[in-house]
């Protein structure tokens, strides 16, 4: 395929310039250039979505910049190249009360200006994925029950999987009892955007504001699930000085919340994720670790769930 740092830059009007290569990406005056798993429809979808969201007045995110010939991607045997520009900034400070209120601000105003986009693929209701993730769970219980010696990691999910499937059927019980479903269906027919990967990775903190990048999970869903995914973020990532109250206060001076939000977003960040999705991971997929590193991790994941009960417990 040639040298790409020299051949790269000319399919995106930048003939002549060397592209310099940091972690996988290669970096010219305009842009950022990668290799991507994206297929050339999903390519499309996310240059469409980046596109109306700055044609409607949100500007702050890493758009993708055509090639020469138009197209947002360019193919290079089996390869597929795409080109985002480089914004402004640094990763936020979750300890910041400044940072935190230009996250806030800029998650309420991307939300207000991604809506009445059809062409996103659209995510499956919670109650579809509690279901799913619960039954996963209970088989992989199964597969240990059967093992004629358990490792550490084993006893450990054997003791706190009651618990968890208790507060799995809480979650699932809570949800039930709200607005959810009609909220859902709406956010599905009036094409409202969630990123869905809302962390430090995916925001840039600048002087003029905060800019939201890495829209490849982007999808049609009710916007609450992207509040729920960023206020689990930041009760993990940081000492919580800021309350989740506080911070849908500085959501809603730009967007209005529904009546039930803070009981859906309960519902959502009380499921048991991360100990779900770990199970999950070692025991259904087949993925090779090492014992004495997911021990560990899950050994985190319970500790972190006591801290994190206490920080979600003011939106019940």
């Amino acid at each position: 395929m040639g040298d790409l740092a020299a051949i790269l830059p000319s399919y995106f009007g930048a003939a002549g310039e060397r592209a310099v290569k940091v972690r996988g990406f290669y970096l010219i005056e305009a842009g950022k250039i990668q290799k991507t798993d994206c297929k050339p429809r999903e390519i499309l979808a996310r240059f469409n979505l980046l596109n109306r969201l700055d044609e409607v007045g949100f500007s702050y995110t890493d758009r993708i910049i055509p090639t020469t010939s138009g197209e947002p991607f360019i193919a290079l045997g089996r390869d597929i190249f795409v080109m985002t520009r480089r914004v402004p900034g640094r990763e936020p400070d979750f300890e910041s009360a400044s940072d935190m209120t230009l996250i806030m601000e800029a998650i309420a105003k991307f939300h207000a200006a991604a809506r009445g986009i059809k062409e996103m693929p659209a995510a499956p209701p919670l109650s579809e994925i509690y279901a799913k993730q619960i039954a996963a769970t209970s088989a992989a219980i199964k597969q240990v029950h059967r093992r004629p010696r358990l490792s550490d990691f084993d006893v450990l999910v054997l003791k706190h999987a009651p618990e968890a499937f208790i507060a799995a059927e809480s979650a699932q019980n809570f949800l039930a009892d709200t607005d959810y479903k009609a909220l859902y269906d709406d956010a599905i027919s009036g094409g409202h955007v969630c990123h869905n990967v809302l962390k430090e990775e995916s925001l840039s903190v600048a002087d003029d504001g905060c800019y939201i990048t890495r829209f490849e999970e982007a999808s049609i869903d009710l916007q609450l699930s992207d509040l729920a995914t960023f206020l689990r973020r930041y009760a993990r990532k940081s000492s919580r000085k800021i309350s989740a109250t506080q911070l849908l206060e500085i959501y809603e001076k730009y967007l209005p919340l529904p009546v039930s939000a803070k009981k859906i977003l309960f519902a959502e960040l009380s499921f048991p994720w991360q100990f779900f999705r770990l199970v999950s991971q070692c025991y259904q997929k087949k993925r090779a670790f090492v014992p004495a590193a997911i021990t560990s991790r899950m050994a985190e994941i319970l500790e972190e769930r006591g801290v994190y009960e206490g920080y979600i417990a003011g939106l019940k």
